[in-house]
């Protein structure tokens, strides 16, 4: 009786899951966003976000579109004309970012732009860069 008693806890045990697989949700994503912080490493890993002041804003639609007052395929502080893109979440689980941003005016269709869906307030862009270099958004 007690091994089979055991027998069932294990099995249950087994069978429960975690919910790291949940799919995200873009909820929080979607709106406006205003550059507050960028990130830049000068090659040996000691980079840190730091105060920009800048009036770049990105917003994202819940049509899966992104617009953005300035260059969106490389990392950039200056406002400019309006571009855009679409955004999509990344639903493995193998890779480190929430999503991608594919850019409509890169010369590369493979340039893309990683983000880190908001923490603590703050929505993260991953740009593609020889050194690590990101920009930190606020939502406004």
């Amino acid at each position: 009786m007690k091994n089979s008693l055991l027998i069932c806890l294990v099995l249950l045990m087994l069978s429960c899951s975690s919910d790291d697989n949940k799919p995200k949700d873009n909820t929080g994503l979607i709106g406006k966003w205003k550059l507050t912080e960028q990130y830049l490493d000068p090659g040996d890993g000691s980079g840190d976000f730091q105060y920009i002041d800048s009036d770049r804003v990105i917003t994202f639609l819940s049509d899966g579109t992104v617009e953005i007052n300035g260059q969106l395929c490389f990392m950039a502080s200056e406002v400019g004309d309006l571009e855009t893109g679409d955004f999509l979440l990344i639903t493995d689980s193998d890779t480190q970012y929430d999503g991608e941003i594919i850019p409509n005016k890169c010369s590369s269709r493979s340039a893309k732009v990683y983000f880190d869906l908001p923490v603590s307030g703050n929505l993260i862009l991953w740009y593609q860069c020889i050194e690590a270099c990101a920009q930190k958004f606020k939502k406004i």
